[in-house]
């Protein structure tokens, strides 16, 4: 059963916790930490990175194991196993709607353990490697525009079956070449708008850019006069970030409508990891990814009628009232808020951000796109309360150096008293003294370690020195 398989125990219970790390060292897994609480199984999940995590339902303090398996999946793609030894249906059901790869009940034996981590360990193998791609490809195979994705430099990395019969290029012919390059597109042209795409600045964000005027070289030499529409999809620890275009030839005479363009951004919200809703003027949502039909199954939201407006279906505590969209619409501007809801658990913390979309002359749809920054916003408040407590015992520590410095003045004229007559007496004070002169001075360095390591955090930057590089000190007498 030899493996070099990497696993991280979250169980809270010390003996618990020995047992299954010589059960797994037994089997010849590799164990690379044991977390007592959900925080700390996050922070290890992150520095350690194991292959794999057996998670304990039941952990001390405010963050349960079905909370912490799931933000370690979310942020690192890391597959869970549950432990519990509770074999109820409300809490294995709600275990299971995350995304745990299965469970088992203490106590289990050897070979329950060793057949459950393989089994994760080759499905989320077969989903990492296979399952993010095969989703991207079915869709654009599925659309009956032409549609092209590349990597960030430009080299295809898609390309369906209606962009092959436009084009003339086959898949295999195409994969990996330089979108300009094989079509002779206009590089200057068409950058900028892949620019203005991807850019960060939500103020100027948009799903889609559109170019028109463009001339396209396919396989066998003929020249067609096409529009492109350029989406852009961030990407995440699986797949890379990539840029779509639909190609749409002149030849189509396929106006602007609002339903063309709803098929086009159709195109890019699948491939959307966050969760992302389209509203159109009559403020009615028109289309919507899977990541958001899952965030409203969280908050209890039921899509199955869409005739009425957005804000009567979503909650305008997150997602808005009538006047917001009106104003969307009105001014054309673009506003990103925090929003937040509770579960069972704990409070979650969304950004919501809202870009309003244009045809070129007049916005046609708002899109809105949420993003979960709980964990952000979690550790943004943890590393204040360092801050705090750091700043405390700073204070503290410099009012004790000054107090020690206090005490080489009178130190130091005890001596020379002492040295001005010789005697039994004397020489006992003078060694008293210089045994506290010793401990003055090993406070100092042990002050001055104090001081390097606060000017560590102070400019976040370099490392902590060791101890072996300080140098000597001395103080004179």
């Amino acid at each position: 059963m030899a493996t070099n398989k990497k696993i991280l125990i979250v169980e809270d219970e010390g003996i618990v916790s020995l047992e299954i790390r010589e059960t797994l060292e037994n089997l010849g897994y590799i164990v690379v930490g044991e977390a007592r609480s959900g925080l700390e199984a996050i922070e290890m999940a992150k520095d350690k990175t194991p292959d794999l995590v057996l998670m304990d339902i039941v952990l001390q303090g405010d963050m349960d194991g079905i909370e912490a398996a799931e933000r370690i999946y979310t942020l690192y793609n890391i597959p869970v196993i549950y432990l519990t030894s509770h074999s109820d249906e409300a809490t294995l059901k709600r275990a299971l709607k995350t995304n745990a790869f299965g469970y088992l009940i203490k106590p289990f034996n050897d070979r329950e353990l060793y057949s459950n981590i393989e089994m994760t360990l080759h499905k989320h193998r077969i989903m990492k490697n296979v399952e993010p791609a095969e989703i991207i490809d079915s869709t654009l195979t599925l659309v009956s525009d032409a549609v092209i994705s590349t990597d960030t430099r430009g080299n295809i990395t898609r390309i369906n079956p209606s962009a092959e019969s436009l084009t003339g290029w086959s898949r295999g012919d195409a994969l990996g070449f330089d979108i300009f390059t094989i079509f002779e597109l206009d590089r200057e042209k068409i950058i900028g708008l892949m620019d203005s795409v991807r850019m960060d600045n939500f103020e100027k964000r948009n799903l889609l850019s559109w170019v028109d005027g463009l001339l396209l070289k396919k396989k066998n030499g003929d020249i067609i006069s096409l529009s492109l529409n350029i989406g852009f999809v961030r990407g995440n620890k699986i797949n890379p970030d990539e840029f779509f275009f639909v190609l749409i030839p002149d030849s189509l005479d396929d106006n602007c409508t609002p339903e063309t363009l709803e098929r086009y951004y159709r195109i890019v919200l699948d491939a959307i990891g966050d969760p992302v809703f389209l509203s159109d003027s009559d403020m009615k949502i028109v289309l919507y990814n899977q990541a958001f039909s899952d965030l409203c199954g969280v908050l209890g939201v039921d899509l199955t009628n869409l005739n009425n407006p957005v804000y009567e279906i979503l909650p305008q505590d997150i997602f808005g009232g009538r006047w917001d969209y009106e104003e969307i619409f009105k001014t054309k501007t673009a506003y990103k808020k925090e929003r937040s809801y509770k579960t069972d658990k704990n409070t979650r913390y969304l950004t919501i951000e809202t870009i309003p979309l244009s045809d070129g002359d007049s916005i046609t749809h708002v899109a809105v796109v949420s993003n979960d920054v709980t964990w952000e916003k979690e550790m943004d408040e943890r590393d204040e309360k360092i801050a705090r407590n750091f700043k405390a015992h700073s204070k503290n520590a410099e009012e004790i150096a000054d107090l020690c410095a206090l005490l080489k003045q009178p130190l130091s004229r005890i001596r020379r008293i002492a040295e001005k007559k010789t005697s039994p007496e004397n020489r006992a004070i003078i060694n008293e003294v210089s045994e506290m002169s010793d401990i003055l001075f090993n406070i100092d360095m042990k002050w001055l370690r104090y001081e390097q390591i606060k000017n560590y955090f102070d400019v976040r930057g370099g490392s902590v020195p060791e101890e072996s590089e300080e140098k000597e000190i001395t103080i004179p007498d």
